[in-house]
């Protein structure tokens, strides 16, 4: 029993760990971007601006759907799971 909590708790900190670099490395690039294109190319860069609004709700509406993809699969993998407990 112990081992398994442990071996979760790793698992856990493991993806927390990539996925905090994923983040951060993602936040910096767009931040970094929009600097250069505003430093290179204001007038172009306000006109696409605009479009903001719509890439983040795509990006939202991909995220709700990502997690609701991983929440069925992990119903299902904790049926299978438990289906293979039973039959050993």
């Amino acid at each position: 029993m112990a081992s398994k909590i442990n071996k979760e708790a790793q698992a856990i900190r493991k993806g927390c760990s990539e996925k905090l670099g994923v983040i951060n490395m993602s936040v910096w690039t767009f931040l970094l971007g929009f600097v250069a294109a505003f430093t290179f190319g204001w007038k172009f860069s306000l006109i696409l601006l605009g479009g903001l609004p719509f890439i983040a709700c795509v990006g939202v509406g991909w995220g709700i759907s990502m997690e609701s993809g991983a929440t069925a699969q992990m119903k299902a993998y904790a049926q299978s799971a438990g289906y293979a407990e039973q039959a050993l």
